[in-house]
Order: structure tokens, then sequence, then C-alpha cells
């Protein structure tokens, strides 16, 4: 993707070409907020504007401040409270939180390890970045394969290698950063903490026409794509082109080889029981967070009836969303692929998919 498009792009063009950016990034929330934690804009210096950190309520400030920060190289830190409802010139935010923002330069020289950096998130490798406020370039990367630099702050740095180590990782990534945060040591030295987590893996089996708006959407959500179908001419990369693996291979074999994780979505989208039964079988016994078939009523009926045969529990056959997806009742390939997904953000985040009017309580699971 571009730079110019892209929030990741953009940081990437700018640590490689040595391209000056200001890097704004949400580190703290009280109450409600727009955007969560990690949250982040760029300001590159021909004023070209990437990425948010609120719905647009504090946009034009954070901007104003990344302008701020590219001139004078000096680190910000903001705070947005509710807005004044009767001045029509106030910068605030509508939904009544508080937000911390950090504004920062952000070049090779700031930002030494950018190497170690951009390969690991390129590998989808978790990491941790430690940045000091106060001392441009004094940072801490911690990867799976190792760490880089310092903080020179002895205390602070054991507590976040030791957190680092034995936090459990989020079940979803959507970005990066996937999170950030503020620390400070024992003489309030201010260092930033962006994290970044593994992407959720989408494995689609059957390429077919849904496949590939199902493969866009599932892209542009976050997840790590695969496309798995045994016949050649339809597994193939220029029909593929937004996914990041196109496996040609009878899908249940592929499946017994991997590795499945909670965090693991599972299409099966093939409607066809020498493809369907074999891949449900391995799909319905594992840990997978969703597994969900195509096919129609009768479809499903049939297939349950053979899972029982092949001997799947009751329990085994109960994770199994069939037929897949929510009821929007649309019919075009993007639409199904719209309805499969909202099944899944529903199931992942424990929520009812009813109209927001008409229901009580916070729109978010959590804002982090």
């Amino acid at each position: 993707m571009s730079h110019s498009t892209s929030l990741l792009g953009c940081l990437r063009f700018s640590l490689e070409q040595d391209q000056p950016i200001a890097l704004a990034t949400v580190v703290g929330i009280q109450g409600s907020a727009p955007k969560p934690l990690g949250s982040s804009l760029v300001v590159r210096s021909d004023g070209t504007v990437i990425g948010a950190v609120s719905g647009g309520c504090v946009e034009s400030e954070v901007v104003l401040a990344g302008e701020r920060v590219l001139a004078s190289g000096q680190s910000e830190h903001l705070t947005f409270e509710a807005a004044d409802g009767d001045d029509p010139f106030s910068t605030g935010l509508t939904c009544g939180g508080v937000i911390q923002i950090v504004v920062e330069r952000v070049d090779a020289d700031r930002w030494p390890y950018a190497k170690e950096l951009l390969d690991a998130i390129d590998c989808d490798q978790p990491l941790m970045l430690a940045t000091r406020l106060d001392r441009p370039g004094q940072q801490l990367l911690l990867t799976r394969d190792g760490s880089y630099g310092s903080l020179e702050l002895p205390q602070l740095e054991a507590q976040l290698t030791d957190s680092w180590t034995h936090r459990p990782r989020p079940s979803f990534s959507r970005s990066w950063p996937s999170h950030a945060s503020l620390a400070f040591d024992e003489e309030g030295v201010t260092v930033v903490i962006r994290e970044f987590f593994p992407r959720a893996q989408l494995w689609i089996f059957g390429a077919i026409d849904i496949s590939q708006s199902l493969a866009l959407l599932g892209r542009d959500l976050g997840f790590c794509v695969t496309v798995c179908d045994a016949r050649p001419i339809f597994a193939t990369e220029a029909r593929f082109p937004m996914a990041d693996r196109v496996v040609c291979e009878w899908p249940h074999h592929w499946l017994e080889q991997q590795t499945i994780s909670e965090q693991t979505v599972i299409c099966v989208l093939t409607h066809d029981a020498k493809f369907d039964l074999p891949i449900l079988k391995v799909a319905l016994r594992s840990e997978a967070q969703y597994v969900g078939a195509m096919g129609s009523r009768k479809t499903h009926a049939d297939r349950m009836s053979r899972l029982i045969d092949a001997g799947l529990t009751q329990d085994e056959l109960a994770r199994l969303r069939s037929p897949i997806g929510l009821d929007l009742g649309g019919r075009s390939p993007q639409e199904t692929a719209l309805s499969i997904l909202s099944e899944v953000v529903m199931l992942r985040e424990a929520r009812t998919g009813r109209p927001l009017m008409d229901i009580q309580g916070t729109i978010h699971s959590s804002i982090e």
C-alpha cells in the first residue's frame, strides 16, 4: 500500500527514506472516547494528514500540534476534555470523555531501530516500543527475537521487560500500534509505550466469488487472510491479490498441518460435501474462535446428519455457524461477506447484533 494512503506505510516511508513526520497517538482515556488507545494520526511535512485520533472533534488542534512538532522537534502532550457547548469555536470531545495524546517527531535518528521494528511488523511478530519524550532517539524495542536499545532507566526497563514477558496477548489486533500508553519512572520521566500484536487469522476455504469479497473485507478489518482450495484453476494469486496467502491443496490436509488458536476464524464456502465435511471434522474439534459454513438449510441439515455419523458430539456441532452469517438480506458477494464478518465481530465482542437504538448500555464493550 502506498505511503500516501496508509499510516503504517507512511511510517515505513519516513523511517526508510529519513523523511520526518509528526506522529500523534492516543495514550490515555477517561470515560467515553471515539477512538481506542493506540489510535494514531500522522502529519507529513507536505501537510498531508493520515489516520485519526478522534471522530473529528480534535483533529484540527492535533494537526496544528503536529506542524509545531515538525518545526521545533519538541514533543507535546495534549489533553482534550468535553467541548464547551456554548462556544462554537471550542475544541473538545462531544462524547464527554477525556483523552490524552502525545505528538512526536519521527525520523531515522529518533527511531534508531526502524529496521528491527518494521521487520517484526512484517512478520506479524508481537513487539513493544518504549520511547522517552525528553531524549529523542532514546528507545527500547522488545520483539520475539530479542531487545534493542535502552531507555537508561534501569528500574522502568526491568518493569517493562517483565510485563512484556508475562503479559497475555490480546485476542485481536486491528492496526499499528495495537495499543499505547504512558509510563513514568521514579523521577517522573515520561515514556510512550506502543505495542503491536499479530493479526488474527481468517482462513477461507473455497476460492469462489464470495471468497474474493470476504478476503478483501477481512484484510480491511485487520485479518491475516488465507484462501485455500484444491482446484488450481481457482486458487491463484491473480484471483486473490488481496489475500496474504493462496494455498492450492486439499483443504483438510492443509488445515491438519496448521496451529489453530482461539483467534482463528474459519469460513467454509465450498458447499460441497467432499470438501466441507473433512474440513469441519477438524475445525469443530479445534479451538477456533469461529467456524462457519455456507449452504442452504437443506444442505445444513444433511451436513449435520453426516457430521453426527462421523462421531462429532453435540457440543462440537453447537459451535458451527450454519447457514453462515447474519440475517441482513443481501445477495451480492459483497453483502454476503458483510453478513459473515458482521457475525464474526458480533461473536468476538459478545454482542447481540441488534440495532443500537433498541438496546441500553455502552456502545463499545471496551474502548481499549
